[in-house]
This record gives C-alpha cells, sequence and structure tokens, in this order.
C-alpha cells in the first residue's frame, strides 16, 4: 500500500504523498435518511461493549459510511506521488526479503537508508468472491508531524479478482480506515473514514478488550466484476456501504489476496530503530475471524486454503523495531502482532 493522507493537514512529507483516486465503477446509493447516533447500551468511544460478530447475510443498508471520497478527497489529498506500489498478485515484501542491511544479531539493528518495507499475515491460496474480517484499531496512537512512517494493519484484500482493498492506517496525518481502488485509471485511496469518536462509538465493538470494526468486502455483480466494502453499523444492525467498484478486466486475475500487518519505516538514528517502533509501543493489532467466499459458500480461513508469510519465527528486528511479537491464535483466521 502507498501512503495515506489527512484533509485536515498540509502535506508534510513531498517524497511519498497520498494517492487519492476518484470514485470508479458503480455508483453507491445515496443515503436517504442521517445515521444514527445512538450507541450500544453501555457503550462509549473508548470502551466499546461487545457483541456479536454480523454475518455476511446480515441486513444492508442504503446508507453510506461518513467519509471524505470523491473530487473532495483527491483536493484534500494532493497529487499522485506514491512509489513502491504493488498491484494485487505482484510479489510482495516479506520480513526476510527486503533490502535494508540488517545484521543476524537480532539483539541490534542495522541503519538502512530509505523505505524498508515488510509484511506478515495470512495469505489466501484460493481464488475468491469475498471476504470478512474484524479488524481491531488502536485510537491512541499518535504518530507526530515528521515522522515518515506508515502502518497498515490490518489491511484486507479477497482475492486478485477485487478492486477494493480496505485497510487501518497510522501516519502523521492521523488513524483511518480507507478503501483503496485498484480498478480506478490511477489507484488510490477513494473514501477514507477517519478514527473519531463517532467513528468509534458507530462502527466499533470490543474485541478482546479493544475497539473493532468489521468488515465485509465482496463481489456484487459477477458479470461487471462490482465490489463494494461494508463496514458494520452497530447502532442500526446493518452493514453500510463504504465504497464500490468494478472492472471486468480483473477477472482473469485468479490468485488469492492477503490479510496482514505491512510497514513502511525509515531509520531513526535517535532511537536506533524504525520511526514508527516509539508511537505503537503498547499497541495490539488484530485480524480475526477472517472468511473467505468461494463459490456461494464461506469458509474460515485454515492451513489449507492460505499460508502464512513469512512461515516459522519471526525477528522483531526485521521489521525494524524491537519488541514486536507474532501469533496465530487460530490458524490462519486470526492474527495478532504486540509491540
Amino acid at each position: 500500500m502507498p501512503l495515506p493522507s489527512s484533509p485536515s493537514r498540509p502535506r508534510r512529507s513531498p517524497a511519498r504523498l497520498l494517492a487519492v483516486a476518484l470514485l470508479a465503477g458503480g455508483a453507491l446509493l445515496a443515503p436517504t435518511a442521517p445515521l444514527s447516533t445512538a450507541s450500544p447500551a453501555g457503550a462509549t468511544p473508548d470502551k466499546p461493549v461487545e457483541v456479536a460478530a454480523p454475518t455476511p447475510d446480515s441486513p444492508v443498508s442504503n446508507r453510506l459510511v461518513p467519509a471524505v471520497r470523491g473530487e473532495a478527497a483527491r483536493a484534500a489529498a494532493g497529487p499522485v506521488v506514491s512509489e513502491g506500489v504493488r498491484k494485487p498478485g505482484e510479489s510482495r515484501p516479506t520480513a526476510g526479503s527486503t533490502t535494508a542491511a540488517r545484521s543476524a544479531d537480532t539483539t541490534t539493528i542495522t541503519p538502512w537508508s530509505g523505505s524498508l518495507h515488510v509484511v506478515w499475515g495470512a495469505f489466501p491460496t484460493v481464488s475468491s468472491i469475498g471476504a470478512q474480517a474484524t479488524h481491531t484499531v488502536n485510537p491512541g496512537i499518535s504518530i507526530p508531524s515528521g515522522n515518515p512512517d506508515v502502518v497498515y494493519a490490518p489491511t484486507l484484500v479477497p482475492s486478485g479478482k477485487t478492486c477494493i482493498e480496505v485497510t487501518t492506517f497510522y501516519w502523521q496525518g492521523g488513524n483511518g480506515v480507507g478503501a483503496w481502488d485498484w480498478c480506478a485509471a490511477s489507484p488510490g485511496f477513494a473514501a477514507v473514514a477517519w478514527i473519531d469518536s463517532s467513528f468509534l462509538s458507530t462502527y466499533t465493538t470490543s474485541f478482546q478488550g479493544l475497539p473493532a470494526y468489521e468488515v465485509l468486502d465482496v463481489q456484487t455483480n459477477a458479470v461487471t466484476n462490482s465490489w463494494t466494502a461494508y463496514l458494520y453499523n452497530y447502532t442500526t444492525s446493518t452493514w453500510d456501504a463504504l465504497f464500490t467498484s468494478a472492472d471486468t478486466a480483473k477477472l482473469s486475475e485468479t490468485h488469492g489476496g492477503w490479510s496482514m500487518f505491512e510497514v513502511y519505516t525509515e531509520y531513526n538514528s535517535a532511537t536506533g530503530e524504525g520511526y514508527y517502533c516509539t508511537e505503537t509501543y503498547g499497541t495490539q493489532y488484530h485480524a480475526a475471524n477472517l472468511k473467505i467466499k468461494v463459490g456461494s459458500t464461506w469458509s474460515s480461513l485454515t492451513t489449507s486454503n492460505s499460508t502464512v508469510t513469512p512461515p516459522g519465527s519471526l525477528n522483531s528486528t526485521d521489521f525494524g523495531c524491537y519488541g514486536l511479537s507474532f501469533t496465530l491464535q487460530t490458524a490462519n483466521s486470526h492474527w495478532q502482532v504486540t509491540h
């Protein structure tokens, strides 16, 4: 993923600016009523109440998730200047394949130059037409101006056929949940919902003590290859649309997708590790209840329909940080990264 951008702040990192694409493909329905502002009983923005996870067949509303979209998002984000973007299906970096020089001694981190790009997560090995997942959020993360890093965690793509990647991102411009449109002429973020008190009270519940949103990214028309990404609205018990896009050319891409922890980081000589490490100590990232749809059947990710990349144990220093740990709570439908 390339870097996100905030509509409320000026551009501060000219080397890596957000690419924001116009809405492409099928248009979303305009909301006919405002979103409810009521919260589940006992819920607060910082402490949502845990409720049962929705199913892919839970009701779909005619509402849109409140987000920055289209021309307004493009104007707020600035020009397309993102480098190193990899399309679905192209090789992704792993914790062992970066070009940055690092010592074999896991107790030290050798300085590197440029951006270190590393990932870890679950990768479906079958081509699906939908995915659902529970994604935790960390609203307390505050990455200061001048920090060039970005953390995408979790970030979800069902398969090569999809037009939409849904990602939770943290960087100096703010924390958000975004829909990245891979079917646009110039791929980029087409919708960004900021993780504020309204988002937390409407779209999150509690998962293992953390606020978490439910995402559904599904093909809605097999002929036009139209996809819609939804977030579950816990105040109305319905799926609200975040973004829709379509492209028949993607139907030929039969590879699987990903659910992963992804980092772009640069070396901070003052701390001896990546810039993002200081601001993310004490955090957890979860992607849980991972399901994919093949044909008409929804199935959890398992060792038979997905792989974990890279396999085996990881060194925290591969991610430019001290103290990261990587856990599969359930293989392969629930991964956790703890810092």
